[in-house]
């Protein structure tokens, strides 16, 4: 059997859907559309050096990919459409403890044992363009909506890359978008129009960016999201899946009832968008870091998240919650709760701006506060 053969064999074992090999030449076409899109993606600085797997490590000859297809096991219902089953899946960029993390230990040791040297994994990440590495690869092709789609499982996947010092037996590249020739319509359920044309998302109005990029200086990023965004965000607050749920590739995986994990379960009995907005660092510890490691550190975020969330529930219920939230210690939370008070409105919520804005001192939230009122 060859080394490639051995490869491939092995990942397939530890339960990936699918392995391609591909040479680890620079992706032309990324780094073109990165330097003709700079001001999208500013946020984002690792992605120029990924360009080049030689950046990575000066040694690379091949990019082994590896699909791991997550949608073959169910999500609770109290969680989809909170967060988005890419993070509850637990599989991408997965913690030590993790047996996603064990999956990705043991095909390096494979790799190593039989003699190639392995690019590192700074953070979790590959270093290198996943899906324009899958497509090179032959086990993905990209969608409209830029997800990749892997035959026979669709396109909730992700994409462990390998780069590695051998020559390998490379696979013939995948040609074409998956999309069916008139399909349109993860475009037209993106409810803020961030896919502005085939191929092309602008972050800035992608829901999942404004959920967990949207962190101030960490991020270069505003921490207040934008307040024609805010509306169309429903109720996520780590991701989305709207265009991905739509997807004819997907449609039956979303649509079946496969078992949920004990696991899964459990925290999502725990779950509730009270408890965010109102976190605490148990709260923390025990239900949302488990679920949401990937971006937030900072738990004000996650508040915020819940007070637009809550804003978006319609449900009267949530203004004493919301209320109370006008106390709390980050302005930025203060600010986006008066904004979620503004949406549900109603006599309470009113009285309780109103006697805030005399002692908020926060310029952003006594703007918030201010627009809220007139709104009213």
């Amino acid at each position: 059997m060859s080394l490639t053969d051995a490869i491939k064999d092995y990942a397939l074992s530890l339960g990936y859907h699918a392995v391609g090999v591909a040479p680890a030449e620079p992706f032309a076409q990324f780094a073109a559309a990165l330097e003709q899109r700079r001001a999208d993606y500013g946020p984002f600085p690792h992605l120029w050096p990924a360009a080049d797997p030689r950046n990575v490590m000066p040694e690379a000859k091949s990019l082994v990919v590896c699909i791991y297809d997550y949608s073959r096991e169910g999500f609770p219902p109290e969680l989809v459409g909170r967060v988005a089953r890419f993070y509850l899946s637990r599989a991408y960029r997965p913690l030590p403890d993790n047996p996603h993390f064990f999956r990705l230990q043991l095909l390096r040791q494979f790799l190593e044992n039989a003699g190639c040297r392995i690019a590192p994994w700074p953070g979790g990440l590959s270093g290198v363009p996943d899906r324009q590495a899958a497509a090179r690869a032959g086990v993905a092709q990209f969608g409209r909506n830029n997800f990749a789609c892997s035959p026979g499982a669709g396109t909730f996947i992700i994409i462990n890359t390998f780069v590695v010092d051998k020559e390998l037996a490379y696979d013939r590249p995948s040609e074409g978008l998956h999309c069916p020739p008139k399909c349109r319509l993860c475009r037209e359920a993106c409810p803020t129009g961030a896919l502005v044309e085939d191929l092309r998302l602008d972050p800035r109005l992608c829901v999942a960016f404004n959920t967990f990029t949207t962190r101030g200086e960490e991020t270069g990023v505003s921490p207040y999201i934008a307040a024609e965004i805010r509306p169309k965000m429903g109720g996520w607050v780590h991701g989305c899946d709207i265009c991905q749920e739509v997807c004819p590739k997907n449609v039956a995986r979303v649509k079946a009832r496969l078992p949920v994990s004990a696991y899964l379960s459990k925290k999502a009995a725990e779950f509730d968008l009270y408890s965010l907005l109102h976190m605490t660092d148990e709260y923390y510890a025990r239900v949302v870091h488990p679920l949401m490691y990937h971006y937030i550190r900072d738990q004000k975020f996650f508040r915020r998240n819940a007070a637009v969330a809550l804003g978006n529930s319609g449900d009267p219920a949530a203004v004493p919650h919301l209320v109370q939230a006008l106390d709390d210690p980050e302005e930025v939370v203060r600010a986006h709760v008066a904004w979620a008070l503004g949406r549900l409105g109603g006599r309470a919520a009113t009285e309780a701006l109103e006697k805030h804005l005399a002692r908020e001192t926060g310029e952003e939230a006594r703007r918030e506060i201010r627009e809220a009122l007139a709104a009213m």
